[in-house]
């Protein structure tokens, strides 16, 4: 009886273990009009073998901005879903780059990721690109 009770409390546990972990699922970056690019990065962590898929599911940033993804493979802008296999224990970079094309702005870029058909995590970036002002100075100098 005692093993039964014991197998009944186990089995939730062996059905719903975790299989992964995102180190970060919100990301903010920042930069200003003369960068050619801005990107942060976090991990996706496989704790058995994991068949994912991806999808940008939010794209709201200025319409001359461009994003792309390194997951695991970089991407060139445009490419905005994927698909690839992560071996067990195998720390997978998973980053966003976004590039204002010298507009200053702010955009958010939303990733949905597909574990095993089943787990669904989404990853938010936010990019703040803010322009440079010059200051004047004046050309004659004060002394005392």
């Amino acid at each position: 009886m005692k093993k039964i009770v014991l197998l009944t409390l186990l089995i939730p546990v062996l059905v719903f273990s975790q299989t992964h972990s995102i180190d970060q699922y919100t990301l903010q970056m920042s930069g200003n009009t003369t960068d050619n690019d801005i990107s942060i990065n976090t991990f996706y962590n496989p704790f058995d073998t994991c068949n994912i898929s991806w999808k940008v599911i939010k794209d709201s940033i200025p319409n001359q901005w461009d994003f792309s993804f390194c997951f695991p493979n970089c991407y060139l802008p445009g490419v905005i879903n994927g698909y690839d296999v992560f071996f067990s224990n195998n720390q997978t970079y998973l980053n966003c780059h976004m590039y204002p094309n010298g507009q200053a702005g702010y955009g958010i870029i939303q990733m949905e990721i597909t574990t095993n058909g089943m787990y669904k995590d989404t990853v938010t970036w936010t990019g703040d690109v803010s322009g440079i002002s010059s200051i004047n100075e004046s050309p004659y100098i004060r002394q005392i």
